[in-house]
């Protein structure tokens, strides 16, 4: 099973670098999608030798389906894409990549609700349980943070889809589930964002 990490990026000099060594670290290969940075977020990038990919719009949804095009033409089997805000544990990647090879289709990094900006929090919490309810997840197994910016799945798995901005991460997960994926989530940690 092949993987490799994407960082969606739009300005994010300030993180872009301790993202990169935290990855490779794992020593996984490393791409990015990036939205026209214009703070040199594509230099770092250059001056690490990790290869930038510009999407083809503007927003994150964009983002994600030039990371699975990319990761498609080169050739993996599954896809990793974490915020480049320092934002999640980059040390995790390993545990989702397991439970990717122990048969999950997709696996979502769960962050703590109360570590969620307020603002940020109440549009998870009804997306989630809008999505539980809606496709029969409420009882038995739920899911408990679907708008999470840290996820592995497998690419052969995942249909294409539309989402343009930040609704991409539901998408994707309401069209795994209707498509019968086995869906599984870990605990993460969620820290300040950096930049």
């Amino acid at each position: 099973m092949k993987a490799v990490v994407c960082l969606p990026t739009r300005n994010e000099k300030d993180s872009i670098q301790i993202m990169i060594d935290q990855v490779r670290k794992l020593k996984l290969p490393l791409f990015i999608s990036d939205q026209n940075s214009t703070d040199g977020t594509i230099a770092i990038a250059g001056k690490n030798s990790v290869p930038v990919y510009q999407r083809d719009g503007s927003g994150k949804g964009y983002g994600m389906r030039k990371a699975v095009e990319i990761a498609r033409k080169l050739g993996y089997d599954v896809l990793v894409t974490i915020d480049c805000d320092c934002t999640y544990p980059s040390e995790r990647i390993p545990a989702l990549l397991k439970l990717v090879e122990e048969g999950a289709g997709m696996v979502i990094g769960v962050r703590n609700m109360k570590n969620i900006r307020p603002l940020h929090r109440l549009p998870n919490l009804v997306h989630t349980l809008a999505i539980n309810i809606l496709f029969f997840r409420f009882f038995g197994n739920q899911l408990h943070d679907i708008n999470s910016g840290m996820r592995a799945f497998r690419l052969d798995k995942i249909k294409p889809f539309r989402s343009k901005g930040f609704d991409v991460e539901a998408e994707i997960t309401i069209r795994a589930i209707k498509d019968g994926l086995k869906i599984k989530e870990i605990p993460v940690e969620y820290e300040k964002r950096v930049g």
